[in-house]
């Protein structure tokens, strides 16, 4: 479904059991909700889950730039709001970490638990040209010019060499989004900085990162965690920044643990 929420035409695809709790799915920054296809295969049988792709992404609107977190947050409200649910779980990868922490700032009442994956809650100031950086260079010579660069920061070296149809996804993905959507989230990544809000989250949290992460470290997820009263913090070994993807089988399972434990709560 293609409903136009909050200012913008959202692309939206909805599975599993009508009735079901409900669990959103956000992807990273020049990725698309296809991230989530062997997820919601999974967790389909359990929730009613429900994927979008994010304003400047996949087959939603790229309107202009520049974009702001609670512009970003809003459309997942706005998601929410189109579909009846009430509260929901909500997962964030990268870009998608970063709205779920506006999410449990702004609209606390709309959420059952937060799952922060490989994402920040800051970008420190001397940080902030390489996105200046990022954003002109896409302007100028398309997303091309990001593919190698991400890719290296996104998978492991192993996964790298020895998975070149992970890479060509991802590499696709990369090249299908506008420049656009990039350059509005990119400016509102640049400016990130809530690592002194976090505490006024509530919401049952869990924080996920891979320990070869280079873009959003495990510092940055520990920070996190030391942020959110409460949260828990997974670190899982062996891969990187795409982590569900790199390593989806064991990602499910930290996932569906999590959840299990806030059901039995």
């Amino acid at each position: 479904m293609q409903p136009r929420l909050n200012g913008a035409s959202l692309h939206i695809e909805v599975d599993g059991p009508a009735m079901a709790e409900a669990i959103v799915l956000h992807h990273a920054l020049a990725g698309d909700l296809t991230t989530w296809n062997d997820l919601t295969r999974r967790l389909g049988e359990r929730y009613r889950v429900v994927r979008l792709d994010a304003r400047g992404h996949g087959a939603s609107e790229a309107t202009p730039a520049p974009y702001a977190f609670e512009t970003l947050a809003a459309d997942v409200v706005a998601v929410l709001d189109h579909l009846a649910i009430e509260r929901a779980h909500f997962l964030g990868l990268s870009m998608g970490g970063m709205v779920g922490q506006y999410l449990g700032l702004l609209h606390p009442t709309r959420l059952n638990s937060l799952i922060l994956v490989s994402t920040t809650s800051r970008i420190p100031p001397e940080a902030r040209s390489v996105w200046d950086e990022r954003i002109a260079a896409a302007r100028a010579g398309g997303m091309a010019t990001q593919v190698d660069a991400a890719l290296k920061r996104w998978l492991s070296p192993t996964a790298q060499t020895g998975r070149p149809d992970l890479a060509d996804r991802l590499a696709g993905m990369i090249n299908a989004t506008a420049v656009e959507g990039y350059a509005g989230w990119g400016g509102a990544i640049r400016d990130l900085d809530l690592s002194d809000r976090l505490a006024a989250i509530r919401a049952p949290t869990l924080v996920v990162v891979g320990a070869l992460d280079p873009g959003t470290p495990v510092a940055a997820a520990e920070a996190i965690h030391a942020g959110i009263p409460g949260a828990r913090l997974v670190v899982m070994p062996d891969v990187s920044h795409m982590l569900p993807l790199e390593a989806p089988e064991a990602f499910a399972q930290v996932v569906e643990s999590f959840l299990a434990a806030i059901e039995a709560r």
